[in-house]
């Protein structure tokens, strides 16, 4: 083999020597999928006292004690709303009328008004006496929603009810609008009433043989990042705003 064919060769050699040595490097790879599961927020309104159906007179109480239970894994801000139905009827005073002790006869007509069919009637059968007011008596632990009562009406124009809210604080305080945080698995401490009170009106009305219904919502909020990704927020009124925009 003559030096020119040589040269060749250990070239030749070389170069399969590098490429060899690349195909050498040592490699790895590696990959990672995160899984998450997003949390459940899910509330249910409770009544252990109602009994469905009852069939009512002027001035008699009936169990209805609504409270809010977190069934769920995220701990909730909650509210609820509830709707009254309303006529324009004779209203007479009440047996346990004290506003006119003076002049009061049983069976005396009061007036004559568009008035809430029904009110609440809080601990201790505390209610609002004043049965032509749309004001409601609440157990403590709830906060009345600014803006609240609202008037219902029909396509006419007619009062048909009166929806209120109120955002759940657990505080003593009514005026406290702060909430308070409703646990998985807890229930609020306070129904918002425990019984209803049906107005004291007269059978010349056409609410004798009527169907009248109280329609009650709740509502829940998660109470993490509500202002922004470190802090939540607890005034009533704006986390409202978060939740029904």
């Amino acid at each position: 083999m003559n030096r020119a064919k040589l040269r060749m060769l250990a070239i030749s050699l070389a170069s399969v020597t590098a490429v060899a040595g690349v195909s050498a490097y040592f490699t790895s790879s590696d990959s990672v999928t995160n899984t998450f599961a997003a949390a459940k927020l899910q509330i249910k309104l409770i009544e252990p006292k109602w009994r469905d159906d009852p069939t009512i007179v002027p001035e008699q109480v009936i169990d209805k004690d609504p409270q809010i239970t977190n069934t769920d894994e995220t701990a909730a801000y909650v509210f609820m709303q509830v709707t009254v139905p309303a006529a324009n009827v004779t209203v007479e005073y009440p047996e346990d009328n004290a506003a006119t002790p003076d002049n009061y006869e049983k069976g005396k007509v009061n007036a004559v008004q568009t008035v809430p069919l029904f009110r609440f009637v809080a601990k201790n059968n505390t209610y609002t006496t004043d049965q032509l007011s749309d004001a409601q008596t609440v157990n403590s632990g709830w906060y009345k929603m600014k803006d609240y009562p609202k008037t219902e009406t029909d396509t006419d124009g007619k009062v048909t009810g009166y929806t209120y809210l109120y955002a759940w604080t657990n505080k003593a305080d009514s005026s406290d609008p702060n909430m308070a945080i409703l646990y998985p698995g807890k229930t609020t401490t306070n129904a918002l009433f425990d019984h209803v009170i049906f107005t004291n009106a007269r059978e010349d009305n056409t609410l004798p043989g009527s169907v009248q219904n109280i329609h009650i919502e709740v509502f829940g909020i998660q109470t993490e990042y509500l202002k922004n990704t470190t802090q939540t927020e607890t005034d009533a009124e704006e986390v409202w705003k978060k939740l029904s925009d």
